[in-house]
């Protein structure tokens, strides 16, 4: 199996939600409704960036060019997401 900026991405959002799931309570001081909806998030964020990452795979064969890619679609989605939030509040 190769090692994707994808595959990193939706491995890091499995241990962030594992971490949220079984913290105790005083480590996270947040609701139980938020730090369920993030939970969910989390894991939602993981199956894309998985099935991302076949989908890049099966049209981009060459290793270098597939890094190329994803760090991109990963870079692109962070400024949307800077962009959206700072517009936003």
């Amino acid at each position: 199996m190769k090692l994707t900026p994808l595959n990193i991405v939706s491995s890091g959002c499995i241990v962030f939600a594992l971490l949220l799931f079984f913290s105790p309570d005083k480590q996270l001081p947040v609701q139980k409704g938020v730090n369920g909806l993030l939970i969910g998030l989390c894991v939602l964020t993981a199956i894309i960036a998985f099935i991302s990452d076949l989908i890049f795979r099966k049209f981009i064969p060459l290793l270098g060019k597939l890094w190329i890619v994803e760090c991109a679609l990963i870079i692109f989605t962070v400024v949307l997401m800077v962009i959206l939030r700072v517009s936003l509040g």
